[in-house]
């Protein structure tokens, strides 16, 4: 009887024995495919290289389209490059622009920024002095703030911040109160030469990778090259200097022509200048001009022509041209000359 109970209990624990190593066995093997599934997944994500949703909208935009200030910049943005803008004594704005990490990769893959993508400019006045290599200028106070959203869907098509796949906004340096009213006479106007590349400079920007510098201009040139070009055109205007006409079209070249045609129909980030002289301002057909130029009763004479591109700010206050070319011509003789070739061009 002893022998058989002593039996049963080395059975039942050579049973029990079994089972718990079944368990066990059959736990191993439910987490080896839990650890293979997570590993398995993770890999796919570290592999995944198709772009990455994006959703601003909820953010930074309101129901009704108004665009607010992101409250924790630079918080989860990146700088993905700068603008130096020449003034008549160096650097006289520093332009900084930034994006998202996941805006950055979606456009390396892409080629494009995606639906929700957020780009933010701040626009710095600049301080500068004589350094070891050279005249140096660096940002001080910051001037305004540009922001622009990706918007492929046409969310608000009656908000006139938003259209050609944007939305547009500027904000008050101090309050960060969005402060633009149209984004085609606020905001897109120094756009126009990139109009047929989503009417953004992505070749600026580095970190955009290989796709953005295809788009690159091919007349770009370096530093050095573009400081010849600015010797040379200041030797032009000096040659010609006896004949005001012929001065006038180097200096119009030089000051002028970034933005204004002299060719009929011939719009730009400006409108067209030919026969500009005895028109009503802000009256030529087909350009879209910003509400202060078009409600001027100003006439285009000779006097208001010098008077204007000397202070453009000043002769009618609010016109685009005013943030665009803020310094104006500051030499009374080539201020002369110019008006004497736009007297010519019909």
């Amino acid at each position: 009887m002893g022998a058989l109970n002593a039996n049963r209990v080395a059975r039942g624990d050579n049973d029990w024995t079994s089972n718990m190593s079944n368990l066990h066995s059959q736990n191993g093997r439910r987490i080896a495919i839990a650890v293979g599934l997570l590993l398995f997944t993770a890999g796919c994500k570290g592999t995944d290289r198709g772009p990455t949703d994006v959703d601003a909208y909820s953010s930074f935009v309101s129901d009704t389209g108004d665009i607010k200030f992101p409250s924790n910049f630079p918080t989860g943005f990146v700088f993905i490059g700068s603008w130096a803008v020449s003034g008549t004594a160096g650097v006289s704005e520093i332009h900084a622009v930034y994006a998202r990490p996941t805006d950055v990769s979606n456009y390396q893959e892409t080629g494009k920024f995606l639906d929700g993508a957020v780009l933010v400019k701040e626009v710095s006045n600049t301080l500068g002095s004589p350094h070891t290599t050279g005249n140096a200028f660096w940002a001080n106070d910051t001037k305004t703030w540009f922001m622009m959203i990706k918007d492929s869907k046409q969310r608000f098509p009656s908000n006139p911040l938003w259209g050609d796949g944007w939305g547009w906004a500027e904000f008050n340096p101090a309050t960060k109160k969005q402060i633009s009213t149209n984004y085609k006479t606020d905001c897109q106007t120094c756009h126009i030469p990139v109009s047929q590349s989503d009417w953004v400079y992505a070749y600026a920007y580095p970190i955009l990778g290989p796709k953005a510098q295809a788009i690159r201009p091919k007349n770009a040139v370096t530093g050095h090259q573009a400081e010849a070009m600015l010797e040379h055109s200041a030797e032009v205007i000096a040659k010609v200097a006896g004949n005001g006409v012929d001065s006038g079209k180097a200096a119009f070249g030089k000051n002028c022509a970034a933005c204004h045609s002299v060719t009929v129909g011939g719009t730009g980030i400006g409108p067209s200048l030919a026969a500009v002289v005895g028109r009503k301002a802000g009256a030529l057909p087909g350009y879209e001009y910003s509400p202060a130029m078009s409600k001027s009763k100003v006439i285009w004479t000779p006097e208001n022509i010098s008077k204007h591109i000397e202070k453009p700010k000043e002769l009618i206050p609010g016109n685009r041209m005013a943030n665009l070319f803020p310094r104006g011509v500051q030499d009374a003789k080539q201020r002369a000359d110019i008006v004497a070739y736009l007297e010519t061009v019909k």
